[in-house]
């Protein structure tokens, strides 16, 4: 018989597949509450943050392919602003500094013809 998070009547879940279950969850439910609930969506971040997986959300910073996937490219004719991310579509999470997911952002791209 399945159980609750996966688990069997016969092996128990562990309490670290059982953190890694809610941990998911709640970023789940994170996602679900960007644009319904930005206050319920920082208090689910307050939560996660207390127990050690914090949220990225690298707006205004530059973008670095290595750390952030960008989804999408907003103009700019500011020079100072090129190549810095304009904002943060889905946010990313680090579990004690253990990437969880990336974080999808929208990076700010000089227009044609603007001055450098």
């Amino acid at each position: 018989m399945t159980g609750h998070l996966g688990t069997t009547a016969e092996t128990p879940a562990t309490p670290v597949v059982e953190r890694a279950a809610l941990v998911e969850l709640c970023i789940d439910l994170a996602d679900r509450l960007d644009t319904a609930g930005p206050g319920l969506r920082a208090r689910v971040h307050r939560g996660l943050a207390d127990v050690g997986v914090v949220a990225v959300e690298p707006d205004g910073l530059p973008f670095d392919g290595t750390q952030h996937d960008a989804v999408d490219r907003e103009p700019t004719d500011d020079p100072a602003r090129d190549r810095t991310v304009a904002s943060t579509e889905r946010a990313g999470y680090l579990d004690r500094g253990r990437l969880l997911r990336r974080p999808e952002v929208v990076v700010y791209a000089l227009t044609p013809g603007s001055p450098r």
